[in-house]
């Protein structure tokens, strides 16, 4: 079943690397002051691990090895949960991207840069101490196909309630795909769809069983018997 998670949690090395000063008139202006290095547990914002209420730019640094053996139609990415507020991605001396969007998931694939032993460089740089490499950073092993942007919420409508599930399913299958809803273990909706790499859109809408309970909702994406993305998903608040 996929993904496969590999949590990249626990000791990372933390550098500052320059501070942010405010001048009499208001603005920020980021100046080089380089502290020593040391070792912040993540995923925690960085008042938490260590610098207080300091400001500015720190670069986290966390080495891993190469995952299991991939197969030949397997691919290899790179997710952020959370990162505040302006964060710089490398591996491996390559860079990723940079995120400028506050409070966002995203992600990498980096298949080709794997190697044995690497080297993963995370640049933050925040003017606030509640903030830095505060969401979990994983490696997920991905079938072709994947969900991607999956929420659930639940409406009225004509003295009943109805649940509407969204997402979108990325990537490439030679034949359409099977789109479970479930819940515990029932399936409440199902449709087949041929996923695009741009990502092909769904929304399903179905009778919602027990209203009155918030229960987990698990949306899965099929190709003949092999499940090749799970999802969990929280009902919305109406």
């Amino acid at each position: 079943m996929y993904p496969h998670r590999i949590r990249l949690r626990g000791p990372w090395q933390c550098e500052p690397l320059a501070r942010a000063v405010r001048h009499a008139d208001g603005p920020f202006e980021v100046v080089p002051q380089p502290s020593p290095p040391f070792t912040m547990s993540l995923p925690c914002r960085w008042s938490e691990g260590g610098l207080g209420d300091f400001v500015g730019r720190v670069r986290f640094r966390r080495r891993f090895g190469r995952p299991r053996r991939l197969d030949p139609h397997e691919a290899v990415w790179l997710t952020f949960a959370g990162v505040e507020t302006n964060a710089r991605v490398t591996l491996n001396g390559q860079l990723l991207g940079q995120q400028n969007q506050a409070l966002q998931s995203f992600e990498f694939v980096v298949t080709e840069l794997i190697r044995e032993r690497n080297e993963l460089v995370v640049e933050v740089e925040a003017l606030s101490g509640n903030r830095g490499l505060w969401g979990e950073v994983a490696l997920e092993i991905r079938a072709p196909a994947f969900l991607r942007s999956v929420r659930a919420w639940r409406a009225a409508a004509n003295g009943e309630f109805r649940m509407h599930i969204y997402g979108e399913v990325v990537g490439i299958s030679d034949s359409p795909l099977d789109l479970y809803v479930l819940m515990d273990r029932g399936t409440l909706a199902y449709q087949t769809i041929q996923p695009t790499a741009a990502g092909q859109a769904f929304e399903l809408v179905c009778t919602d069983p027990e209203p009155a309970q918030n229960r987990e909702l698990r949306i899965e994406l099929v190709h003949g018997a092999v499940v090749w993305y799970t999802a969990a998903c929280a009902l919305e608040k109406a």
